[in-house]
This record gives C-alpha cells, structure tokens and sequence, in this order.
C-alpha cells in the first residue's frame, strides 16, 4: 500500500507535470506558426488577413525613457522589459550580452512602444503590442511600484509568465539597463525611503534600421495598415530573423522535455 507521503509528493510532482505539458504544448504551438509562416518580399496586405513579413524598423517616436535604457542605440521605437533585483551570489549566461552576469530576479515586465513598424515591398506596416500586453496582463512601466515588499518577490518559474521569457519574442540585438534610481520620474515608490539602487530594469529594444521577422494580422486603422495579434494569430518579432526564432522555440521546448522527463521519473520512483 502506497503510503500518504507518496500519495502527496506524487500529487504535487503530477501538478507540476501538468503544467510543464502545458507550457510544452504552447512553445510547439508557436514552433508550428512560425514554421508555416512563409515571409515574403511583396506582401498582399488585407485588413483582417495574416502576413509575414521580413522587413526593415522605422520609428516616427521613439518609445518612453529609451534614452536612458539606450544611450548608444539610435531612435528606439519599442523595447520589452522587465523589473528586478541581484540575487546574491548567483550567476547566470545572459545569451543577449553574450556573457556571465549576476542574475536578476524578475517580479515585473511588460513592452513600451511609440510609433513604429517595418518597412517591407515598399509598404510600412506599424506594429501594434496591444495583444502581447492583454495575453501576459503587463503592466505598463509608468504603472511599476518598486519596493512593494508584497509585490516585488520572487515566484517559482512555473507560476510565473513574463512577457521577455515569450515563446512569440525574440529580441537580442540591442540590450539595456538601467538601475531604477534613475527612473524615480517614471516609476512609482512605495516608499520614499526605497534603495532604488538594488533594483533594475533590463530592456531588449527595437531599434530603426533593425532588420526584424513579424507575423501577425493586418488591422487598418485610418487606412494605416497595422500588424496586431489575436487568438488565431499571434503576434510574433524576432531580431533573429526565422530561423533564429525556431532555433531559441526548440531549444525552450528541449529544456521543457527534459525537465518533463524528470519529473516523470520522480514521480514513478515516489508512487510505484
């Protein structure tokens, strides 16, 4: 007879199973879309249809505080960012900088643009975030308290989904950060007494003259044409181009399949 112990490890190692699967099952999803999404050179656009595109940034306005976050890039129309702080004595590989770093602990991120879009077949197409911010409940940076001892903790992976972790956002050509001491104009504090220096916000931008992969759905908004997301097509941007994109969605869903398998095994060896 299994013994309640086992019963309660194996319930909670299924739990975390489930989730695992699911998270699984939403990379490969956005692996399929983006398999099938052919770019092309002269793209038909129609309100209310799919296109992808591969195409070169335009900016028309900058987004928020870009000359903070980016001092050394040029006009930067859109960036997803996230807010956190050092964990002590703890070092990761920042694949976006290309080195070893104190890693962040994130409690916060979202995506701030301005106007924007690619310039592809001699079309512009703006780009609309819109339905990232709906899909992962962002907050906007203007909105970001800092030092809420309730709200900037640190929660496992697993209960967490940060728009910058993004299965449809691949962005890593142009990074930034700035310590929140020098964002005390665009942040809110919880006290005045914060050390807004332990804190950070790390940005990952759209810069113009990027060269940028976009799928999403054509909107025409005053006869502009806008790339948006919906349920049917997400909205997905990539600095990687295609393949880069397809290559960081295999690499997640091989972390997620490994960790899947061990569970799997933990769960076997507890209960059987």
């Amino acid at each position: 007879m299994v013994g309640l112990d086992r019963l309660i490890i194996g319930g909670l190692l299924a739990v975390v199973g489930l989730v695992l699967l699911y998270r699984l099952a939403g990379v490969v999803s956005a692996f399929a879309t983006v398999w099938a999404a052919s770019p092309s050179e002269n793209p038909t656009v129609a309100d209310g249809e799919p296109i992808t595109v591969d195409g070169r940034v335009f900016v028309e306005e900058s987004a928020t505080v870009t000359d903070r976050l980016f001092p050394d890039a040029p006009d930067v129309g859109g960036y997803v960012w996230q807010a956190g702080f050092p964990s002590a004595g703890t070092y990761t590989y920042d694949s976006a900088r290309g080195e070893f770093r104190q890693r962040r602990t994130p409690f916060a991120s979202g995506v701030e643009s301005g106007q924007l879009g690619v310039e592809s077949g001699g079309q512009r197409l703006y780009l609309d975030f819109d339905w990232l911010r709906d899909q992962y409940d962002c907050p906007a940076l203007t909105d970001l308290e800092v030092g809420n001892p309730r709200k900037n903790v640190s929660l496992p992976a697993l209960v967490t989904r940060y728009l910058i972790d993004s299965e449809f956002v691949c962005l890593h050509s142009t990074v930034g950060e700035v310590a929140v001491d020098k964002l005390t104009d665009v942040v809110e504090l919880y006290r005045d007494d914060v050390h807004t220096d332990e804190f950070f916000v790390d940005a990952r931008g759209i810069p113009a003259g990027q060269e940028l992969f976009v799928h999403g759905n054509v909107k025409l908004r005053n006869g502009r044409p806008a790339v948006v997301g919906t349920d049917d097509t997400p909205l997905v941007v990539s600095d990687r181009g295609k393949r880069g994109l397809c290559r960081m969605l295999l690499w997640k869903a091989a972390k997620y399949g490994l960790v899947l398998a061990v569970v799997g095994l933990l769960g076997a060896v507890f209960v059987l």
